[in-house]
């Protein structure tokens, strides 16, 4: 008692977790409102619109990743406003440029090969997503610098509600309504927060000067390695979009896209919130390893205590939860859950922590670790699908790497903050025993 005592006391009283805090309540509803809606969303749509849309989302998603040239990592060690004004205005020509270039390519493609107008829709709002996502991720990177973190909370409920509501709105259009109401959502959200927060200058998307091309070639390891570790990561992340759709069909494809989709939303929560405060402090925090290392260890014990009991309620009874909230149709998504939950619980712990890569500049360690993660993935789902042709135990599989790899990042993220392993191992060890094995004899009870 005196131990939770004493952690109340810590929160309240500091002005790190006090900026988690806002952050974390202003998500908490940005991703409630998701929730929400998908209560509604769920019974406006099939599962096989669902599945499209997922592929769709995935591949904009994959062209995101390259459109900002890897800096706006660069923006959250950049050091002042002068030069993350540069950097901001040097990647926003990058991402103009690349989305500029695939428009271009599609309209030549469609012209060629024109198909049915679902399609073609669909191919053109590519771009148009891939551009507003990234120059929003370079908003959101420059309230985190400036500390502006109830702005921050703010943007992603603006941009929350108004997917949910819009794509709530578009369900007269099954097979485009849940891509179209994304992207008009990401477009509203940008345009507002650009023009009210930071008014994008005239010289915007001018020549580069000195500066700008100085800094460039200052954090070049971030094109250079961040970049192409975020791609291996996050293609890693929809390998099973790409693989489950030819092997086990459109239907699975939505069934686990929804499962993965909405267990993912607690995992954002504590990423975007957590992690977009820990990184600006760890830091500024890199000339002092003592109070680096007793900051991370604490945030540590602090996120284990907080997802333990959650995940392991889903990792027991994913399937009913799911059947009750979103429908009968709905139960083998729940089942999928289930499976899913070790993997993402390591996911909850490891994210946050992880923006120490980005604070020591590991960027090289990082592309590796993401190649090595994405062959491993790649050879578990071909072997679920050519040889095992058995989804359930496919997603096991590749639950069962995720662990593996995202416990070696966690610590490897609390190593390179200083922390003794054998101590943050040992305490991990005590937690799971205390939360997780009352609730696994009341499985096996019941």
């Amino acid at each position: 008692m005196k131990q939770i005592l004493n952690h109340i006391y810590e929160v309240r009283n500091s002005e790190f977790y006090r900026n988690i805090g806002r952050l974390f309540s202003g998500i908490f509803l940005a991703r409630i409102i998701p929730a929400l809606f998908a209560l509604l969303i769920a019974r406006l749509y099939a599962p096989e619109s669902f599945g499209d849309y997922m592929l769709f989302l995935s591949i904009s998603a994959l062209l995101s990743v390259f459109v900002n040239g890897g800096y706006e990592g660069a923006l959250l060690i950049a050091g002042n406003e002068i030069r993350r004004e540069a950097i901001y205005r040097f990647s926003m020509r990058i991402n103009l440029i690349i989305n500029s270039s695939v428009l271009i390519v599609l309209l030549f493609y469609l012209f060629i090969h024109p198909g049915d107008a679902g399609r073609n829709q669909m191919l053109l709002l590519i771009p148009c997503y891939s551009f507003f996502f990234g120059a929003t991720q370079m908003v959101r990177n420059r309230l985190i610098s400036r500390k502006a973190f109830r702005r921050l909370a703010v943007l992603e409920m603006v941009r929350a509600f108004l997917t949910g509501a819009l794509q709530s709105m578009c369900f007269v259009f099954p097979e485009t309504g849940l891509f179209t109401g994304l992207v008009a959502a990401q477009i509203i959200t940008f345009c507002w927060f650009a023009e009210i927060r930071f008014s994008l200058r005239k010289d915007s998307f001018s020549r580069p000067n000195r500066l700008e091309r100085a800094l460039a070639g200052r954090y070049r390891r971030f094109p250079l390695y961040s970049l192409p570790a975020e791609f291996f990561n996050f293609l890693s992340q929809q390998l099973p979009v790409f693989l489950i759709k030819p092997f086990f069909g459109s239907s699975n494809l939505g069934l686990y896209s929804f499962s993965h989709r909405y267990l993912f939303i607690p995992v954002q929560m504590t990423g975007i919130s957590i992690g977009s405060v820990y990184v600006e402090k760890a830091s500024a925090l890199r000339s002092s390893p003592v109070e680096l290392s007793e900051l991370t260890y604490s945030l540590f014990k602090k996120q284990v205590w907080l997802s333990l009991l959650p995940f392991t309620l889903i990792a027991f009874w994913g399937k009913p939860v799911f059947s009750f909230l979103f429908g009968p149709a709905w139960s083998y998504s729940g089942y999928l859950a289930q499976i899913l939950a070790p993997w993402l619980f390591f996911v909850f712990i490891s994210s946050p922590l992880s923006m120490i890569l980005t604070v020591r500049e590991k960027q090289k360690e990082s592309m590796l670790f993401n190649i090595l993660l994405l062959l491993t993935r790649a050879s578990v789902l071909l072997a679920g699908g050519l040889w095992l042709k058995n989804l359930s135990v496919t997603i096991a599989l590749f639950s069962g790497t995720g662990v593996l790899f995202f416990a070696f990042l966690g610590g490897w993220s609390l190593r390179l903050a200083g922390v003794n392993l054998f101590h943050a191992a040992g305490f991990l060890l005590k937690a799971l025993i205390i939360c997780s094995l009352p609730l696994l004899i009341l499985w096996l009870w019941i």
